[in-house]
């Protein structure tokens, strides 16, 4: 990537989240030149904004990050890795600590991914280790949580995603669940809208016993129109703790335009 290396921002210790959260995590779809072009259009398109970018985050490629908080950072745009290891600094080659993504400004760590278990073998335990460390340095894990099949028991799976993840966490620290259903992961649709309040409503009574500060987002194959939706459901039912803060974009954040669209709809529908 070209430019020099940005001085070291140190995310700071439990740093208070935003209220509403909207996200992109490219996963590994872009290439240097694209994610160049990817940071220069949402940067333009957030600049263009009276809110620039509060609460807006991307998680992004190690490499990438540098660049992102460089360029994104002044707008107020908070970026985060798809990854962390779950070792300290040391003798652990090709890991990335959450030291060495703090010093340089990372404000959030991915966790649990379905992918990382299904292509890198990554257990609850991982999981946990990573959150710890993430946490230890400021960094606010983001567990994806979800249940592995449609008519599973959502709350059956859940619970003890978040008591594997967040079990050794500090109890002040703050977190973020993206609520991500296996079985949507690459559909063409996310899950239903109605389903998505019960189990955001179901994932706050959870997280109420943190003393932290949490924020529950919506993932699993969200993209433009998907907030829009939840928010309306949310609201006719009168379950407007079955909002998420916000949604978090995996494919559909590999295109800028549909993740601007998404920040614009996620700013004008917010409980």
């Amino acid at each position: 990537m070209p430019g020099t290396t940005p001085a070291a921002q140190p995310a700071t210790q439990h740093s208070s989240l935003p209220t509403t959260l909207v996200g992109a995590s490219p996963k590994s779809y872009l290439t240097a030149p694209a994610a160049v072009e990817w940071i220069r259009i949402v940067g333009e398109g957030l600049a263009a904004h009276p809110e620039r970018g509060d609460g807006v985050f991307a998680c992004l490629p190690f490499p990438i990050i540098p660049d992102a908080i460089r360029a994104l950072g002044p707008l107020g745009v908070l970026i985060g890795s798809q990854d962390v290891s779950r070792h300290p600094v040391g003798a652990f080659t090709g890991e990335v600590s959450a030291e060495l993504l703090s010093g340089l400004g990372s404000r959030f760590a991915m966790v649990g991914h379905p992918e990382r278990v299904k292509y890198f073998g990554e257990t609850p335990d991982d999981f946990g280790a990573k959150s710890r460390a993430a946490a230890e340095h400021g960094i606010a894990p983001i567990l994806v949580v979800g249940e592995p099949e449609r008519g599973h028991d959502p709350a059956g799976v859940i619970g003890p995603q978040l008591d594997a993840a967040f079990g050794d966490v500090s109890d002040d620290a703050p977190v973020v669940v993206a609520y991500e259903p296996t079985w949507v992961i690459g559909a063409a649709e996310p899950a239903p809208a109605d389903h998505i309040v019960g189990v955001v409503a179901g994932i706050r009574a959870l997280l109420a016993q943190r003393s932290g500060e949490s924020r529950v987002l919506y993932g699993g194959s969200a993209g433009p129109g998907t907030f829009a939706a939840i928010a309306a459901e949310g609201r006719a039912s009168g379950r407007l703790d079955g909002i998420p803060a916000g949604v978090f974009l995996g494919r559909a954040g590999v295109d800028p335009h549909g993740f601007l669209a998404t920040i614009a709809e996620v700013r004008e529908h917010r409980a």
